[in-house]
């Protein structure tokens, strides 16, 4: 379990063949509690957690040219640290893609994951839906929470708190 290429992804579909796989993927640019709280639940649906973490390139043509804040390698040794995580891999071929759902699509079809999980307010959900359902894949919605304690956290929240406090 760990760090995987896109290569791996067939080899692990059939290693876990009798357990139940999710995917998921993000920038987890600044990694925080919300997205400790996500992969929680993203594993609620399954026996193996799979996730995609946003490369460099992509995170910037999708979020712009600052972001992403911490690098992509900061943010792979973050999310291959998780208990909740069984394997990762790198997003690092989107912008190669013919959309920018491109790479996630991709690991659909070659993982044939049980369950691929996303965010309610995730970017593109039409297309998402269409992905999922094209590929028979069981689509969860996830809805955002945040205990009042957290604050509501986001990485776009943090930023802008130490613009203004700084």
């Amino acid at each position: 379990m760990g760090k995987i290429s896109f290569e791996d992804l067939v080899m692990l579909r059939e290693k876990h063949k009798n357990e139940k796989i999710v995917f998921c993927s993000g920038s987890f640019d600044l990694f925080h509690v919300g997205h400790i709280l996500f992969l929680e639940d993203c594993r609620k649906f399954g026996d193996i957690l799979v996730v995609g973490v946003g490369g460099d390139e992509a995170i910037r043509e999708s979020k712009g040219p600052n972001r992403p804040i911490l690098n992509e390698h900061i943010r792979l040794k973050t999310i291959g640290s998780l208990n909740q995580v069984d394997y990762f891999l790198l997003d690092d071929n989107l912008l190669n893609k013919p959309h920018k759902l491109g790479f996630v699509e991709s690991v659909l079809k070659t993982l044939k994951p049980d369950v691929y999980a996303v965010n309610e307010d995730g970017f593109q959900m039409n297309k998402r839906k269409e992905i999922a359902q094209n590929l028979g894949i069981q689509l969860k919605i996830l809805e955002r929470h945040c205990p009042p304690e957290f604050e509501n956290i986001s990485t776009t929240k943090i930023i802008e708190k130490v613009k203004t406090h700084f």
